[in-house]
């Protein structure tokens, strides 16, 4: 009867160490995330200049309320990033919660409410950084201040940080890895952007985890020539000679090369596709895709034409200000995205070849090395958990992102990094996101904070 008394209360003192010390009131805390939506949409972040600061001071302030250790720091003038940690027991690495603070411009003429409101209308919040990102930013701060406040047991430090310029170069995101990688260190995960719960005709097809990203490669081509009047043709113009090389670029079909996570994603998807065609062809994307009339069909979907290949789109051309003037100089501007396994000099010479004028000149703007992360992880299986206990019979793909985030300097330092927003949207709403009228249903807020509590809580 002791050995058995003993027993029952060391269970008894587990299970109240292990449990929450009350239920979540999931109504309150999503009116809670809400809120603090609303007050980040109110603070303009548009980036340039950021003012990124007001955000991160504001997100201390909210946190620091509920006893969470904090820190701003300093980027550039005016310009902050916000670290906030609460710390488990040690038995597993840290976990990163990623957002950033700033925003691109608004155009509040185009804007059926005023782009720095926060209003809320017909079950939506309206606003710059609503679904980009600053609903995520309100979700993970949230999520941090019910950690706090019902004294979760974590065997994992749990990191916040809202950063800046994500939207214009990610000056944020290396000021933590150069400038406080004691921060960091040792971290296993890292939650940020990227995929959502995909939403089409009004049904949840997939919920998408983005374990790898195209880098981004923006390159200025310049072409030399005699300058003159407009009046007098010169056929080796600057322009031309411009021009004859563009013609050959858009003539390049890029090598096709299927990354394994976009092979395993469409393997996935293929036992839902209704045309049998799809079925076969998804099932086996790489062999389908040395198909010819097959590979016609299948890359006039432009994501999947963008997951397979390097991309390249001509976004600029500029010659002379005077209609009557011949150039001296001719440029073009060339947005390159690439796989992984690709690097931007390689590219850069594959490209001189197609463009074959030695004369030419190649500026790289901004270039940076393509990156991926396993999809078998903790951390994906937890989603997995959450997914399934939730919509068992929608599937969680790992998926690339042709763009690109932060995500990519952290994974250059040994974390695993995995876009997952739980919002569920649809082509429209993701179409939101740089234009106008952003919003964000109060409804996702709600729903995001919940999986993302039951992923933390699997993980933990």
């Amino acid at each position: 009867m002791r050995i058995r008394y003993f027993s029952f209360w060391i269970i008894l003192l587990f299970s109240a160490a292990s449990c929450p010390a009350q239920e979540i009131d999931w109504t309150k805390a999503r009116g809670e995330a809400v809120q603090l939506l609303q007050e980040l949409i109110r603070i303009d972040t548009t980036n340039p200049p950021g003012n990124e600061r007001l955000a991160a001071l504001h997100l201390q302030k909210i946190l620091e309320a509920e006893g969470i250790e904090t820190r701003v720091l300093n980027v550039t003038p005016g310009r902050a990033n916000l670290y906030a940690r609460i710390k488990g027991d040690g038995r597993g690495r840290p976990l990163i919660l990623l957002s950033h603070t700033d925003v691109v411009m608004a155009e509040p003429e185009r804007w059926s409410v005023p782009p720095f409101s926060g209003e809320i209308r017909d079950g939506f919040v309206y606003g710059r950084g609503a679904s980009d990102m600053k609903g995520t930013a309100a979700v993970h701060a949230t999520l941090m201040r019910l950690l706090k406040r019902l004294n979760i047991p974590l065997k994992r430090d749990v990191i916040l940080l809202a950063v800046a310029d994500e939207e214009a170069g990610g000056a944020g995101a290396r000021s933590i890895i150069e400038n406080h990688p004691d921060l960091i260190r040792n971290a296993e995960f890292l939650l940020n952007e990227g995929d959502v719960a995909y939403v089409k005709d009004g049904k949840l097809q997939q919920y998408g985890v983005d374990v790898m990203e195209k880098a981004a490669l923006w390159l200025r081509i310049s072409a030399k020539g005699p300058a003159g009047h407009g009046s007098i043709p010169l056929a080796n113009s600057s322009v031309n000679r411009l021009l004859r090389a563009i013609d050959r670029l858009r003539a390049w079909q890029t090598p096709i090369n299927v990354p394994p996570a976009v092979a395993q994603g469409y393997r996935i998807l293929a036992a839902r596709q209704s045309d049998p065609v799809l079925r076969i062809a998804y099932a086996n994307l790489e062999k389908s895709l040395r198909n010819p009339a097959l590979r016609k069909k299948l890359l006039t979907d432009n994501t999947l034409n963008a997951e397979v290949r390097n991309t390249f789109t001509i976004t600029g051309l500029h010659g002379s200000d005077k209609v009557n003037v011949i150039p001296g100089t001719a440029w073009a501007q060339i947005d390159a995205r690439l796989l992984p396994g690709e690097t931007p000099g390689g590219f850069i010479a594959k490209l001189r070849r197609v463009l074959a004028d030695p004369g030419l000149e190649i500026e790289m703007l901004e270039g940076s090395v393509p990156t991926s992360s396993s999809a078998d992880t903790a951390l994906m299986r937890a989603i997995r958990t959450v997914a399934a206990r939730r919509d068992r019979n929608v599937p969680v793909i790992p998926t690339m992102l042709t763009s690109s985030t932060d995500s990519s300097k952290f994974r250059s330092v040994g974390i695993t990094a995995y876009g997952f927003e739980p919002f569920k949207m649809d082509d429209g709403e993701l179409d939101r996101a740089h234009g106008d009228d952003e919003r964000l249903s109060v409804e996702n807020v709600g729903f995001a904070l919940q999986f993302l509590y039951e992923v933390l809580r699997e993980l933990n």
